[in-house]
């Protein structure tokens, strides 16, 4: 029996590169070895869409038209969106919300935030706890007095897990440029640990099996890595096709395989 694939947003953060070559490095996370999805895997921020991001008051932190123009984005060819505008917005609350719990960023216009006496860092690490644990994010982005843009969150690939796996999820990924004066902390209640790390270095420690990616996040790695500068990597991703792609799979040694057909490398 086929298990159902669970909505889910991941974000790949994207920052210019601190010194070398590179032009510009990503987050990733190491999920925690206790994990019950992707135990000790390397993987982007995200997670699966919650039943409060869909309620009508936690799309209403976008502005008014924002459920229509997430559903356009997300329509993008030859791709389809979510079933209604108001599930594709949701898409976009979850990536918001899971950049918040587990890489400690906060995409908002921020009134009352973490350099406010009113709610101060110890504060601000307690409301992201507490929507870790199960809290709305909604109540987080009240206390934040936060409001939030669907133009921070640049959609550009759809991936569905292989029906053979035994967890499987229908994925939105979106490019987002960390906000200026943020900085990135993995999550102490579901990571080990996080970086910050330019394409080629992470490529090739996963070659030298230093750096244990998961299989999504290596392909997404590979697509990207072409793109030298920030703004040639956001022009591609606003505007290339959305295909819908879901690896094949095969059994090595008693396990279930992902991999990529020959006519997806590339064309994705």
């Amino acid at each position: 029996m086929t298990v159902p694939a669970r909505p889910a947003a991941t974000v790949v953060l994207v920052r210019p590169a601190a010194s070398g070559d590179t032009k510009w490095e990503t987050y990733l996370l190491r999920r925690s070895a206790q994990s019950p999805v992707l135990a000790d895997l390397w993987v982007f921020p995200g997670g699966t869409v919650r039943a409060d991001d869909l309620r009508p008051e936690s799309q209403k932190l976008f502005p008014d038209g924002s459920a229509a123009a997430a559903h356009a984005a997300l329509a993008r060819k030859p791709g389809e969106p979510a079933s209604t505008p108001e599930h594709s917005l949701g898409y976009y609350v979850t990536a918001a919300r899971e950049l918040f719990e587990e890489a400690g960023v906060f995409f908002s216009d921020v009134v009352a935030g973490p350099n406010d006496a009113a709610i101060g860092t110890e504060g601000l690490s307690q409301l992201r706890l507490d929507v870790e644990r199960g809290s709305p994010f909604l109540e987080a982005a009240r206390q934040l007095d936060a409001r939030f843009s669907l133009e921070d969150f640049v959609y550009y690939a759809h991936w569905i897990t292989p029906e053979a796996l035994p967890q499987r999820f229908d994925t939105r990924f979106f490019l987002a440029r960390v906000p200026a004066e943020q900085e990135a902390t993995p999550s102490p209640y579901e990571m080990a640990e996080g970086i910050w790390i330019d394409v080629a270095t992470a490529l090739e420690r996963a070659r030298a099996r230093e750096l244990p990616l998961h299989f999504a996040t290596l392909n997404h790695l590979r697509r990207l890595a072409p793109f030298e500068e920030i703004e040639q990597l956001f022009t591609f991703a606003a505007a290339k096709p959305v295909v819908p792609v879901m690896p094949t799979t095969r059994e090595t040694d008693g396990r279930i395989v992902p991999f990529l057909p020959p006519e997806l490398e590339g064309a994705w």
